[in-house]
């Protein structure tokens, strides 16, 4: 296979996982946004209330944690649709559907770049969007300690699941 050929390759499987990994981004794009406006445990609704229209549990620091932990998964999530779009925009394929695009070795390695930058706010978007799920969680199951404990745990186990995917990746990508 001669570099061209393999450089043409390379395009299609980057352009093939971006538009999986957009559809994936754009879910928890949703997802965060709808939880920032739904927060766990509700608004304070009394009419003669001082703190009407405020959350309920905002001063408790599982809440907050959750308030961080969601802004951060919906800006990364937000990161990586941005740059997934730039990919798609920029090496887009001929009329035909073929992809007949030449890349100078520059453009290659910036088209590669904007892909690694994506996929990574992406596992950290998922990755915080697992912690805002426990957080808000917990907020809202305080009173019930062995509930709110169980819940940490399962979503500990959930990232725990992220580094041994990643421990696995590289590893054999060393070997």
């Amino acid at each position: 296979m001669n570099s061209y050929d393999n450089d043409k390759r390379t395009i299609k499987i980057i352009r093939d996982a971006a538009q999986i990994h957009i559809v994936v981004a754009t879910l928890l794009v949703t997802v965060t946004f709808a939880a920032g406006f739904t927060l766990p445990g509700g608004f304070e609704s009394d009419k003669d209330s001082f703190d009407k229209g405020m959350a309920i549990l905002s001063k408790k620091s599982a809440f907050c944690a959750f308030v961080v932990t969601d802004a951060i998964a919906f800006a990364c999530s937000a990161g990586a649709v941005f740059s997934y779009f730039v990919i798609a925009m920029t090496y887009m394929p001929k009329t035909g559907g073929e992809l007949e695009i030449t890349l100078t070795k520059k453009e290659q390695r910036i088209l590669l770049k904007t892909f690694d930058l994506a996929t990574s706010l992406l596992f950290l978007s998922m990755s915080a969007v697992v912690i805002a799920f426990v957080t808000g969680l917990y907020a809202t199951l305080e009173n019930s300690v062995g509930l709110a404990a169980t819940v940490c745990v399962i979503g500990c186990l959930a990232l725990l699941i992220y580094v041994l995917v990643f421990y696995v990746l590289y590893t054999e990508a060393a070997k």
